[in-house]
């Protein structure tokens, strides 16, 4: 019995390491890791992308994504109105206001819809 258990252990130790190989694996592969690892196509942040009217006008920046109590996103918070980062409000649209187009998102509501909503508030 005494052999049975140095056994054991490195039966064990070694079952144990088998998902940190694998992991080890998929990153060699460049099969995870963060997004700049990645290929374009597959995840990128949403804060700090740019918002744009239909015809190109950059009319702000997103800030964050809002969730409802699913944890489903339900809004995003735009940074408008400002320059260079300075002097920009804070507003909410809801997750149906914005499209993607590539590399940023284009409001469906005009600059004046934009600058009339109410300023947000954590």
């Amino acid at each position: 019995m005494p052999r049975r258990a140095p056994l054991a252990v490195a039966a064990a130790l070694c079952a144990a390491s088998a998902p940190a190989l694998a992991q080890d694996d998929a990153l060699a592969e460049g099969r995870t890791g963060t997004v700049e690892s990645r290929d374009s196509a597959f995840l990128q942040a949403v804060a700090g992308t740019e918002v744009q009217t239909p015809d190109g006008t950059v009319v702000g920046t997103v800030e964050e994504t809002l969730i409802d109590a699913q944890g489903r996103p339900a809004g995003y918070v735009l940074a408008i109105d400002g320059f260079l980062g300075i002097f920009d409000r804070d507003v909410q649209v809801p997750v149906s206001s914005l499209t993607w187009d590539e590399s940023h998102y284009v409001t469906k509501m005009t600059e004046t819809q934009l600058e009339n909503l109410a300023p947000w508030d954590e």
